[in-house]
């Protein structure tokens, strides 16, 4: 792969990867501040991911071996560039499409021109924060560089160009600009007090963070645990012990099964903001079905080993997704079975009656 192919590479595996950690903080925070989740909304955010990436490997990598390191020099000239492009020629446009100096100018700006849109259209913020921003970003890459990586190199084996801080800069105040001039905000879905409508995807986004939360929680557990193993036992890589393992598996199941049976909704449908009604007696019991045909029932398939329990989980993960798209209101199986009513719970709030005192 060449120097170019590589660092995109490892932006857009790594932007992903960071994408699906953040998905479910995503979830939550879209739902409570927009009302709800759109697809440009979440291919933004994604895009902000594999983004945020890309300024650390087209800045930072290759990185060489400590062996191959040739120190860097140290720019501290303001404007510096305008002596570097005059000392090529500059008698025509070519000659100045072709400039090595004109393109580092160029590539310095356009490289942070994002930034400056991503600040307008995320974070709503206009050019004062899109210029702090940029040259935050810029002066953590460029210390980066100039520390060998915070130490991890006896010295800088990239430039420190004080002019690089300059067009970073300049280029997240172009981003905000071209994002105020070209493309205006999204803005909220609607007033986030409004109910929204149980879609196939609301529903489907519900499961997917009860999955992540689950993956996800006995995943970090594990990291943990290895990694202060690592650190103690000088290095030396220890796999997770099986409490270890238990312990990633019960929490989130734990929490499950009190989400579930407190409020008759999973963790990933509170982020949602769906709420259940029991229709059938006795609540407990139902509720009980609901965790053991949904989220719950999938956990313990997973652990609990048995002649044909991967058949089972297959076929409870098969028919949970089709009823998702064929029940009504999208309930699926859980819900069928368990006879629970979902809906969205500023209907639900909306509906109850305020009470005053005269």
């Amino acid at each position: 792969m060449s120097t170019f192919v590589i660092p995109a590479f490892v932006a857009v595996l790594v932007g992903c990867g960071l994408a699906v950690l953040a998905f479910v903080p995503f979830v939550a925070i879209s739902y409570r501040r927009r009302g709800g989740l759109t697809f440009w909304h979440t291919l933004v955010w994604l895009a902000a991911a594999v983004y945020a990436m890309a300024l650390w490997t087209y800045t930072l990598l290759p990185m060489p071996s400590a062996a191959e390191v040739t120190c860097a020099a140290v720019q501290l000239r303001p404007f510096q560039f305008v002596a570097d492009i005059l000392s090529f020629d500059t008698g025509s446009a070519r000659a100045l499409m072709t400039n090595p100096a004109v393109l580092q100018v160029v590539l310095n700006v356009v490289l942070f021109v994002p930034l400056g849109w991503f600040v307008r259209q995320l974070a709503g913020r206009g050019i004062i924060v899109a210029t702090m921003t940029g040259l935050a970003a810029s002066a953590l890459i460029e210390f980066t560089q100039i520390t060998g990586i915070w130490g991890l190199y006896s010295c800088a084996y990239r430039v420190f160009d004080v002019d690089d801080l300059m067009m970073n800069t300049f280029g997240a105040i172009l981003g905000s600009l071209a994002s105020l001039l070209l493309l205006r905000r999204q803005k909220g879905l609607e007033e986030t007090d409004v109910p929204r409508p149980i879609t196939v995807m609301r529903r489907l986004t519900g499961i997917l963070c009860d999955l992540l939360i689950w993956g996800l929680f006995g995943w970090t557990v594990s990291i943990i645990y290895m990694f202060f193993m690592t650190v103690l036992g000088g290095g030396t890589v220890t796999e997770p012990e099986p409490i270890v393992t238990f312990i990633g598996f019960a929490l989130p199941f734990a929490a499950q099964l009190f989400s579930v049976l407190s409020r008759g909704v999973t963790l990933g449908e509170r982020l949602i903001l769906i709420s259940a009604a029991q229709v059938r007696r006795p609540a407990e019991a139902n509720r009980m079905l609901r965790f053991l045909f949904g989220i719950g029932g999938c956990m313990l398939l997973s652990q609990w080993t048995f002649p044909l329990s991967g058949l089972l989980l297959f076929a409870l993960v098969a028919v949970s997704a089709v009823m998702v798209f064929t029940t009504r209101r999208h309930r699926g199986l859980a819900c069928v079975v368990s006879g629970t009513e979902i809906d969205d719970v500023r209907a639900t709030a909306a509906a109850v009656p305020v009470s005053t005192d005269e």
